[in-house]
């Protein structure tokens, strides 16, 4: 058996991963996921068409094997208690999300409002001495 090359080890990777649903990019969960040489490629990272039977004869086997345990059955769908578990992460991962950059937005807005205090403070500053006079330019839109 001849080793396999290092594009044909990436497109058997992501074809382990598609069956394991593992998948990074492309949605296995979906109703219209189906096993097909383009899905493979994309997974694999590389483009439509790469995957082709006169290149990786194996390849494309094992493809419509696994579509065809795929259209059997084979594979579990998730429960209704697993998809709600899985959507009370997804909340959750959202909400800590959520209260994460709400944080670091109060803490940019109180530096910003001590910058324009400051500012304030240093414009009054000025106008109150007689040695500098502050020039406003007005800004035309």
């Amino acid at each position: 058996m001849s080793s396999l090359s290092k594009a044909e080890q990436q497109y058997w990777d992501a074809l382990e991963r598609l069956i394991s649903g593992k998948s990074k990019v492309v949605d296995t969960r979906s109703t219209r996921f189906k096993f097909t040489k383009d899905a493979v490629g994309r997974e694999a990272g590389r483009g439509k068409g790469y995957v082709r039977y006169e290149r990786y004869p194996s390849l494309c086997d094992a493809i419509e094997n696994a579509e065809a345990v795929r259209k059997k059955g084979g594979f579990e769908a998730l429960s209704t208690a697993d998809k709600i578990k899985k959507q009370k992460e997804l909340k959750n991962k959202a909400r800590d999300e959520y209260n994460q950059l709400k944080q670091e937005y109060d803490l940019l807005m109180t530096e910003y409002l001590n910058v324009v205090r400051r500012n304030f403070e240093l414009e009054t500053g000025l106008i109150n001495d007689n040695k500098f006079k502050l020039v406003r330019m007005i800004n035309k839109i």
